[in-house]
């Protein structure tokens, strides 16, 4: 017997539940309002394919991803196909299809327990677009600078690529008022909703990149933390790929957390999902955190987790004001010393402290390495910049000013 959960459009639902409970195999166990609903009866196990159609309330590729992962197949419900492969759905069935052709398609989706198989060469990208490598700057808690270290990077990279520096930190957004930005859409939002609603094309990608200098442009985050939810894991992944077709490199600035508030909680309702997303999808992860012994102790444990050690072979590590009055004398050499023996990290990148320039860059409403370009945090970041895996990206001659570190290892 196939369960079946009817997420539909109101104009085919009673056709579509009627023609469902005429076959002898399928039972109909719930008609969900909303995709709230639908992910709720999913997570019950109150049915094994979801009968989906593009235009149900909630419905996208954030949708498709939770049904997927709760265990549910689905199967679209529409002249969609185009929408529901982007979605991830491989079985569809036509509004109009015949009972006989209906229950084949519900048969077939519920039958289907095997991934596609594994294709013999890659794909030849026939579309020729670019992807862009995406460099997410990520790090521990308590304001080690995150922001600045990412609007520095991209800076730093736009000088010799083109770069879109995106913010996508749902807790505490920073980039727009970091960087003058006055006004208060939230492009990232729009993005995703767009993307959510159908493909996203050039023109509609464009128009959410706020240009801060010729090869700089920035998509600003929420500006309210408590509209985390319009930023959907699933469909941020999308925008990112969008995003990745329109640049030379992507900087993405992301909270510090990565788990659910509340472990309790319903794991489909999770504001740090959309952090996951994008250090799942990043090509490289900058890791920032301060150089004072609580930070470095929050380092260490991060580190120490799952997601540090999955991202060992893929990352940069950053400390952050880097100064004696905060662990003594010779702070590289101490710093360096800890974090070999309690992590084993080496060569990490050092930050130098140069907070009146940090200060006096936030004053100006732009990034530290445009507004104070010969200073030592400046240069430092435009090294490290330079050693990021962005094909193009290469140090300046000179410092570049104008309005719109080595690489750290963990021993395996």
């Amino acid at each position: 017997m196939i369960g079946a959960i009817v997420a539909v459009d109101v104009e085919f639902e009673a056709g579509l539940v009627a023609a469902l409970t005429g076959l002898a195999d399928v039972e109909v166990l719930a008609r969900p309002a909303d995709d709230v609903d639908l992910l709720a009866a999913a997570q019950a196990g109150q049915g094994s394919v979801a009968v989906l159609s593009r235009h149900f309330p909630g419905a996208d590729a954030e949708v498709v991803r939770r049904l997927l992962g709760s265990g549910a197949k689905v199967l679209g419900f529409g002249a969609d196909a185009e929408v529901f492969a982007r979605w991830g759905v491989r079985h569809t069935v036509s509004p109009w299809a015949e009972p006989e052709a209906l229950a084949a398609a519900l048969r077939d989706c519920a039958a289907d327990l095997e991934a596609p198989p594994k294709p013999a060469a890659p794909p030849a990208g026939g579309s020729g677009a670019r992807r862009a490598p995406l460099i997410a700057v990520w790090g521990t808690g308590s304001a080690p600078g995150r922001s600045t270290v990412a609007a520095g990077l991209a800076h730093a990279l736009a000088q010799s690529v083109e770069c879109v520096l995106v913010d996508a930190d749902t807790v505490a957004a920073a980039q727009a008022p970091m960087l003058g930005i006055l006004d208060d859409a939230p492009h990232l939002a729009a993005l995703c909703r767009a993307a959510a609603a159908g493909p996203l094309d050039a023109e509609q990608v464009g128009a959410h990149i706020v240009p801060l200098s010729q090869r700089l442009g920035l998509v600003t985050g929420l500006s309210r933390p408590e509209r985390w939810p319009e930023i959907r894991p699933g469909v941020l992944a999308e925008v990112l790929g969008a995003l990745a077709e329109r640049a030379q490199c992507l900087v993405a600035d992301v909270s510090d957390r990565i788990d659910p508030d509340d472990e309790f909680a319903d794991p489909h309702y999770d504001r740090h999902g959309a952090t996951r997303a994008v250090l799942d999808a990043a090509d490289h992860v900058v890791i920032v955190a301060g150089a004072e012994p609580l930070s470095l102790q929050r380092l260490i444990a991060l580190l120490a987790g799952e997601r540090g050690q999955e991202l060992r072979e893929r990352c940069t590590i950053v400390l952050n004001r880097v100064r004696a009055q905060a662990v003594g004398a010779d702070p590289e050499r101490r710093i360096a010393e800890t974090l070999e023996r309690f992590a084993g990290v080496v060569g990490a990148t050092m930050l130098p402290d140069a907070r009146p320039d940090v200060d006096a860059a936030l004053l100006a409403a732009r990034t530290v390495t445009e507004h104070a370009p010969h200073s030592a945090l400046s240069r430092a970041l435009r090294k490290l910049a330079a050693q990021l895996p962005v094909p193009g990206a290469a140090q300046p001659r000179r410092a570049a000013g104008g309005r719109r570190g080595r690489r750290g290892k963990m021993k395996p």
